[in-house]
């Protein structure tokens, strides 16, 4: 059964809708950030909002006093005290604790419960399937369950999994739908363009758009990966220090292990609150951003997704929506565009043929299921030591059979099965197929920029993303100028230059066509321009004495100007409008304070 449930145009947020309460079943929320998970916490039932990930428990439960967070770490007692001192209790649970939660509660008729982000039930299963069976085998003692998401899964796996199959399906549809943009970038090697995008802002060479004039600039950059690993190997290489990073994975003895080996000092972080400082630079996999929230006010979002295999692409992949709704605050400008840089090495290209590989490892993994259970004494507890260990270690690699000791029987663990089916599909369609992409996040509400439509703010990130050859960098450049588009001038003063500041001055003194016939070559243009000897070093000479963001009296200018004319023997005045005429030194005017108090005639160097 499905229904859609309009969302009024005036209700930007479901907390705010007077009388409306989250149906049983699943819910499509259609949109991320719409408020859902904060009515469940508000509402006046008792309930349990269970969450894949402790850091999200952890967000929420910082963001809304009176809620206690349950995890592996929270005792049993603390949680019975909270239950008798809080008639209306809140319970922010993890989805392995949930069965625990079903042991202390015992009257659960007035209890609700709200899954947050279900399609980790699917997602997880590859590594953790007895912890999602586990929990819908709890939820079976609830009353009134709803399963919320904002991510387009395929139906055709939540629909095989006997659970699902005849709940309740309902969408809501709202009128007031914010645009989001993801730009796709195909790599060959997706950790080198966030070594890229780290050493830009390292450098101070930021992306930047115009707000009514006025230049804001992304100080700060959150980037999502699918291995910690790779996150400790761009901070090693890129040479960061702990007071610029904020490192936000799993917290597991593992992880710890491997960020510690960055030094001592580093460790994993929290997502900061609102309102709590944020630094230049914030890693996260995906066990840290599923329905968690970002409140940076000038962060721009990468994703970096280094596909080798199905199984470390799904997190990524699968949750572009997601990632890109998770920063917040409307005073972000660059909350609504995310970058997703991705390879193209997906192994198996034959999709017949690799469906019929998983066809035959579940068939195998059935009759080894009645091959198992068919076998007594010694052979069967061999058995069940072999296929635990097995599933612990490989997680699935070999077959789908597990051991259900409350029932001493081998079972297909078909959450495992499906999981490699969308795994495959994720990225076959992600990766390989843009349509497919575009549809998908267009119907989640967000729109793809294809290769036609160019933002400044898009073009700026193709600058700071690709690690590019001085002749390639000369060649865009003059293509953005040749083009007098005003868009392209926004760039070229604010990245490409910063970049390498000679290109405004190759191009300014040779021109577009002469630059090409040199084959766009830095040796070639430093020749050409030893032609030129004078301006070159003349250009030199002002580039240091008058530094961009500088401001100086016109006398003073002129004086200055004329002091390194003299050292050339030049016989020239000084005149400041000359410095961007022939030297392609911009400047604005600018009244210059003086120790009297009055201001005097002068110009900013921009």
């Amino acid at each position: 059964m499905v229904e859609t449930i309009k969302v009024p145009a005036d209700v930007n947020y479901l907390n705010k809708w007077a009388g409306f309460e989250l149906p049983r079943g699943i819910v499509n929320k259609g949109i991320t950030g719409c408020g859902a998970t904060t009515l469940a916490i508000e509402d006046e039932h008792k309930s349990i909002i269970c969450s894949p990930r402790i850091n999200l428990i952890k967000n929420k439960c910082q963001q809304h006093k009176g809620t206690l967070a349950v995890y592996g770490d929270v005792r049993n007692g603390d949680i019975e005290d909270y239950l008798r001192n809080n008639p209306k209790s809140k319970l922010l649970a993890t989805y392995d604790s949930v069965p625990r939660l079903n042991g202390l509660i015992k009257d659960k008729l007035d209890w609700r419960v709200v899954v947050d982000e279900y399609q980790y039930l699917l997602i997880d299963s590859s590594f953790k399937s007895e912890t999602e069976l586990r929990l819908l085998k709890t939820l079976k003692e609830f009353p009134y369950v709803t399963y919320l998401s904002a991510t387009p899964i395929a139906d055709k796996y939540m629909r095989q999994v006997d659970w699902f199959m005849d709940l309740p399906y309902t969408i809501l549809e709202w009128s007031n739908v914010e645009q989001r943009f993801v730009k796709r970038v195909q790599s060959k090697n997706p950790i080198n363009n966030a070594i890229e995008i780290v050493r830009n802002y390292q450098k101070g060479i930021y992306p930047f758009i115009l707000v009514n004039g006025e230049k804001i600039e992304s100080k700060e950059c959150v980037i999502f990966l699918n291995s910690v690993t790779n996150i400790v190997n761009i901070i090693r290489q890129a040479g960061l220090q702990k007071e610029d990073v904020n490192i936000v994975v799993a917290s597991t003895l593992e992880n710890e292990q491997l960020v510690k080996k960055l030094g001592l000092d580093y460790g994993i972080g929290v997502i900061p609150l609102k309102g709590e400082p944020h630094k230049k630079f914030t890693f996260c996999t995906s066990t840290a951003f599923a329905g968690c929230d970002f409140y940076s006010t000038c962060a721009s979002t990468f994703v970096i997704s280094d596909n080798k295999k199905a199984c470390t692409s799904i997190d990524i992949a699968t949750e572009l929506a997601q990632i890109a709704g998770r920063q917040r605050l409307e005073c972000n400008p660059f909350r609504n565009t995310t970058t997703f840089i991705y390879n193209v090495d997906v192994g198996e290209s034959k999709d017949d043929s690799y469906k019929a590989t998983l066809e035959k490892k579940l068939q195998d993994s059935k009759e080894y299921a009645q091959l198992n259970n068919s076998l007594t004494g010694k052979n069967r507890e061999f058995a069940i030591k072999e296929i635990q260990t097995c599933q612990k270690l490989n997680k699935y690699s070999e077959h789908y059979v597990c051991y259900n000791e409350a029932t001493n029987c081998f079972f297909v663990n078909n959450m495992a099965y499906l999981n490699e089916c969308f795994s495959y599909d994720v990225q076959k369609e992600n990766y390989l197929d843009g349509i497919k992409v575009r549809k998908q996040l267009e119907d989640s509400g967000f729109h793809v920029s294809g290769n036609e439509v160019h933002s400044d703010y898009e073009e700026q990130l193709e600058c700071i993303i690709r690690k590019e050859s001085f002749a390639d960098r000369m060649k865009r450049y003059c293509e953005y100028r040749r083009n007098k588009e005003a868009c392209m001038f926004v760039l070229v003063d604010g990245v490409m230059e910063h970049q390498c500041e000679d290109l405004r001055l190759y191009y300014d003194s040779l021109g577009y066509e002469r630059i090409k016939a040199l084959g766009y070559k830095e040796l070639n243009l430093k020749n050409e321009m030893m032609n030129k000897r004078e301006t070159y070093h003349l250009y030199k000479e002002f580039r240091a004495i008058f530094p961009v963001g500088t401001k100086m009296q016109t006398d003073m200018i002129k004086l200055k100007m004329e002091e390194v004319y003299a050292k050339y023997g030049i016989r020239q005045k000084g005149v400041a409008s000359h410095l961007e005429k022939r030297f392609g030194i911009r400047i604005k005017p600018a009244k210059i304070p003086l120790a009297d108090g009055s201001r005097k005639g002068g110009y900013e160097f921009v």
